[in-house]
Formats: structure tokens, sequence, C-alpha cells
């Protein structure tokens, strides 16, 4: 099981497989927001920016 990350549009936590990569387009499981991930899963600084 994967960890999670903050949607930084709604705050809410976004369940993560654990085989994401650096770019991958992942979408928000509350308000659906298009996330784009900023490092590899794993990374101690994993972060996601808003994609629109």
């Amino acid at each position: 099981m994967g960890s999670e990350i903050t949607c930084p549009i709604c705050n809410a936590d976004v369940p993560l497989a654990g085989d994401e990569r650096r770019g991958e387009e992942i979408f928000c499981s509350v308000c659906s927001a298009p996330l784009k991930l900023k490092g590899d899963y794993g990374d101690e600084d994993l972060e996601v920016e808003e994609d629109f």
C-alpha cells in the first residue's frame, strides 16, 4: 500500500498506489482536481501542483 499526499485545492488526503512517477497526472479523490507530481514516489519532498 502507498502513502498519501495532500490536495492543494481542497486539502484532502490523496492516496498513492506506490508506483507514481514525476510528471504523472493523478486526480484528487474528493474534488477531482487534476494534479501533477513534482517528484517520484518515495522522494522525501514529493509534492503535487495543480494541472489546469
